[in-house]
């Protein structure tokens, strides 16, 4: 089978584009080299977050890979076999994030011979990545319309610099199948969980109350239920964070913000009830982040996916074009009243 040359400067050429590529590699069975990996980064090439998302995925297929080591600009991975399920151990290191390895992780799993539970160790609250939280309570439900079948289940939480947040995963690969996100009719309902480690209580509290001052200056009050204050999920680091999440008639939107040293839990609630009121009075149901994690969805699927989303994101518009790339799947993005509309047609019917 031909090799597929994928420049790793694409885009916004980060840490997505790799992931993403090993993933695809793996479920559609084609070789893949990449290059100049992270080239727009200011420590370019692979870092140990990276490595052990490419391991994973290489194992699960008992890929022969070049190129895999700290520091590599350059990367060529060849499968060998469709996605082994089964029980595996995974640990990132440090506070690399778990939630980035989910992202290229499990589209794989929905491809596995049988299913698969893993435990994975890493940062579960960290920058520039979905908390678990968001994950478990957003985006899975959104990609429970695409029939992946998951449950994420949170042990212990590992915020930056320690990390040590545990995960277990749980995956029975299911034939995935094109979704629609349509603008919404009606909000069911607000509800989220505000959160710390090894810090006082009432930093969470703090948080909620100001997620809720703003929900309701907004005029969202009437659809707020209970955000739950959690202070007791154990952590051996300490930090502290808000996912918020409004179920409407189709699907779930979320808006997430997290602690940082020297910034109020005031702050801190305002900013994740901030993104849930974008996302909501832009009409649709998808948010910006949750859109860079549909598209890979969008392309492995069989049929026509539609996605309604507010705005469209540099990483959503990298995955895009590497899914294009990869799987040959057809994309059109459009705007239509002030709102970004996605659509595909998927490659599934074609893979395994």
């Amino acid at each position: 089978m031909k090799e597929i040359l994928i420049d790793g400067s694409m885009g916004e050429g980060g840490g997505q584009l790799l992931r993403y590529s090993a993933a695809l590699s793996a479920i559609t069975g084609k070789p893949i080299k990449i290059i100049n990996i992270r080239a727009k980064r200011s420590n370019p090439g692979l870092r140990p977050q990276h490595l052990t998302a490419v391991k994973t995925i290489a194992e699960m297929v008992d890929a022969d890979v070049e190129g895999l080591r700290v520091g590599s600009t350059a990367l060529k991975i060849t499968p060998k076999r469709r996605p082994k399920g089964g029980t595996y151990n995974i640990d990132i290191g440090t506070a690399g994030s778990i939630s980035l390895l989910l992202q290229a992780l499990l589209p794989v799993l929905a491809f596995a011979d049988r299913p698969v539970e893993a435990t994975i160790r890493g940062g579960t609250t960290v920058r520039w990545a979905p908390p678990i939280p968001y994950m478990q309570n957003v985006l899975l439900p959104l990609l429970a319309k695409f029939n992946l079948k998951a449950e994420i289940t949170l042990i212990r939480r590992g915020f930056y610099p320690r990390g040590g947040g545990i995960v277990k995963v749980r995956v029975t690969p299911a034939k995935l199948r094109a979704a629609e996100f349509l603008p919404y009719s009606r909000i069911e309902e607000i509800t989220g969980v505000s959160y710390v480690g090894n810090l006082p209580k009432h930093i969470a509290i703090r948080q909620a109350n100001s997620a809720k001052q703003y929900l309701e200056r907004e005029g969202y009050g009437k659809y707020l239920r209970d955000i739950v204050v959690d202070y007791s999920t154990p952590a051996i680091s300490q930090g502290t964070g808000i996912v918020l999440w409004a179920k409407t008639d189709q699907g779930v939107a979320g808006g997430d913000s997290i602690g940082e040293r020297g910034k109020r839990a005031e702050i801190v609630g305002q900013e994740a009830a901030e993104k849930l009121v974008r996302t909501l009075k832009a009409g649709v149901t998808v948010d910006p982040h949750a859109l860079d994690n549909l598209v890979i969805y969008m392309a492995i699927s069989e049929g026509r996916s539609r996605v309604y989303s507010a705005e469209m994101t540099s990483h959503a518009d990298t995955a895009i074009k590497l899914c294009s790339m990869i799987t040959g799947s057809d994309f059109m993005v459009r705007r239509e009243d002030g709102k970004i509309v996605v659509e595909s047609e998927g490659a599934g019917s074609n893979i395994y």
